[in-house]
């Protein structure tokens, strides 16, 4: 069956179809989204969840106790919204004799708010089970009327029938909106439904351990009926079978009265599109909303406030400011109160209207707003618009916004839509290669990064590089990335030869290592050669010798070189005349020696460090002669 095309009044349309995303939507006579809710399958909401917890921590300094419920994050429980029922009196006098809340202890309490961000989900330990008409204070004592009805004849009616209703002791219920001109059945009713909810919960606190779910919020399209069923609305199309059957059958156990406008929706079209309502719903995201004056609003969530700015845009008549100005910022009231509801926004907002002079105008557009808000369902706060031009107000968040819900946070810029510009990343990237090659340490520096910077620093840094390249005798290599991140960057490091060298003798206590390296397959077949040279290594390592000693020949290093290693490689170079070689293993025939700690293996007790200002690899013969000459 199809629905009409030309509305009289609003129509509620639940789409529930895709699992992952269910949408409902309202529309009025004009075809004008006037109400939006969204549920995503991965981020299913805890607001009104109701748990069997644990308390972890009180923390006196912040008047609140951190309870384990079973969440991803504790949650934070204010002491003022803890009920009399959990609190104990106090040992030994302490907290001045008022009864207290003990850590360890259970507590049944329900979710008011979200995780947000680094912050847990805020608890209360007062239950509170909302209904078509009726909210039920299972745990608090008190009654009221929904703010919302004005009306003194209508709430004079509802305190008639609250009368009527007995409800246990020491607990309350509150008349929500949809509760007026109802009768006493359909209240009654409502009042049943609620209270065998509680049994239900009550019965489960028991039996089941801390931390475990008690009562989940109902389905999406129940909590619909539930929230947005208003007297306005003529028809309900749901277009998913196990959806209609659900809000079928609790509207017959609350609203019988409404069975007849629920109707379940079998045309091929979908039932979004049919109503012209995904360019109104796209709009709802996007930060700039058109106004049809020419005019524009900026919204911009923050982190502690939301910010809205109002602009006259092409609407502007150079002729005359203050009617330009008043125009569109009365247009702009109903939009922002408009925005407020389909983006459920919260918390503290501040609005920047264009400046006005007359103050008859600041007036109209305070009233014009404040009537706008009439239709919000959340509880709101509103102040007068100051000289600056800005009109502050809270409004009450009980969920996450509809870009928290379907949006995730950018891994690129971190959420702040924001990102280094060409020149700035490349300069910075560029900074970090000239770090490392200024180091001296490495022969080669293999660097990745995006492939738009990567062109850059190659094209525009390319004297710096080769500049880089001779004065440090390094090998700079860059390649670019086209799925890198765009402020990545990868380096890979080879050090120079020389410097592992000096960097090994130099770092560890080399008595230590030499004692734990392992002996070559040389060493083992000639244990007497090694002992020989053992003890002729400390005379050889003497940095200075006494005046009374004899000048050694060049002949006997000579023969200690000889008889060390009777078949010496044929590649190794041949002795200067008069120097003294050191005695290489045949597994050391490249330019620097691989195990350098074999040398040192035995060395005495009283060890003297090389002098690494002079030449490294000097031979001892050589300083000594050096010596003789000075002495002759």
């Amino acid at each position: 069956m199809r629905p009409k095309r030309i509305l009289m009044k609003h129509v509620m349309l639940v789409n529930a179809v895709h699992k992952e995303q269910m949408r409902m939507a309202t529309v009025d006579e004009k075809g004008k989204l006037i109400e939006f809710n969204i549920q995503m399958a991965v981020r299913e909401p805890i607001t009104g969840n109701i748990y069997k917890g644990k308390v972890l921590k009180v923390e006196r300094g912040l008047q609140a106790a951190f309870v384990d419920y079973g969440g991803v994050k504790d949650g934070f429980l204010p002491l003022r919204d803890v009920s009399h029922e959990y609190l104990t009196e106090p040992e030994n006098g302490s907290s001045g004799g008022r009864p207290v809340l003990k850590s360890g202890q259970e507590v049944i309490v329900q979710v008011v708010r979200e995780v947000i961000g680094n912050k847990g989900a805020l608890l209360t330990s007062y239950i509170s089970l909302p209904g078509r008409y009726l909210v039920l204070l299972p745990n608090k004592l008190c009654g009221g009327i929904s703010r919302k009805i004005e009306s003194e004849e209508d709430r004079q009616k509802i305190k008639t029938l609250m009368d009527q209703i007995q409800v246990p002791e020491g607990m309350g219920f509150i008349v929500r909106t949809a509760g007026i001109n109802r009768t006493k059945q359909e209240i009654q009713r409502d009042y049943q439904f609620l209270m065998r909810l509680w049994k239900e919960i009550t019965k489960k606190a028991e039996d089941a351990s801390e931390p475990s779910l008690l009562y989940q919020e109902t389905d999406f399209g129940v909590r619909s009926l539930r929230d947005y069923l208003t007297l306005e609305i003529d028809e309900i199309w749901v277009d998913e079978v196990e959806a209609f059957r659900k809000m079928r059958a609790y509207l017959k156990a609350v609203a019988p009265r409404h069975l007849r406008i629920l109707k379940q929706y079998k045309d091929k079209i979908p039932i979004f599109e049919r109503y012209a309502l995904e360019e109104q719903i796209r709009v709802i995201y996007q930060e700039r909303v058109e106004l049809k004056s020419g005019g524009y609003i900026i919204i911009n969530p923050t982190e502690a406030m939301i910010t809205i700015d109002v602009n006259s845009g092409r609407g502007s008549n150079k002729r005359n400011i203050e009617e330009t100005a008043f125009r569109t910022n009365v247009e702009a009231c109903e939009e922002i109160a408009r925005q407020l509801r389909l983006r459920d926004l919260g918390g503290l907002i501040v609005i920047d209207f264009i400046d006005m002079i007359d103050k008859k105008h600041i007036a109209e557009v305070e009233k014009a707003f404040k009537k706008a808000l009439s239709m919000d369902r959340a509880r709101i706060q509103l102040s007068r618009i100051s000289k600056f031009g800005l009109m502050e107000l809270s409004r009450q968040k009980k969920q996450s916004t509809i870009q928290e819900i379907s949006y995730t946070t950018c891994p690129y810029c971190a959420g702040s839509g924001l990102r280094p510009s060409l020149e700035y990343a490349s300069l910075g990237a560029f900074r970090k290669i000239e770090s490392e090659a200024v180091k001296g340490t490495y022969s080669e520096l293999k660097v990745s990064l995006p492939h738009e910077i990567a062109l850059y620093i190659l094209n525009n840094k390319r004297s710096e590089l080769l500049k880089l390249e001779a004065t440090f005798g390094v090998c700079l290599i860059i390649e670019g990335k086209p799925d890198m991140a765009w402020d990545n960057f990868e380096i890979q490091q080879s050090v120079k030869e020389r410097a592992l060298e000096v960097s090994v003798m130099q770092g560890v206590p080399l008595l230590n290592l030499a004692e734990k390296t392992e002996p070559d397959a040389e060493a083992v077949e000639k244990p007497d050669a090694e002992a020989g040279e053992a003890e002729e290594a400390p005379k050889k390592k003497g940095r200075r010798r006494s005046r009374h000693k004899k000048r050694k020949s060049a002949e006997a290093p000579k023969a200690a070189v000889l008889t060390d290693d009777a078949t010496p490689n044929a590649s190794m170079p041949e002795p200067l005349p008069g120097a003294v070689t050191t005695p290489v293993p045949s597994s050391q025939f490249s330019r620097f020696p691989v195990k350098p700690l074999k040398i040192v293996s035995a060395l005495p007790e009283e060890f003297y460090p090389v002098d690494l200002g002079g030449d490294f690899f000097a031979t001892e013969t050589d300083s000594e002669d050096a010596g003789g000459d000075k002495e002759d």
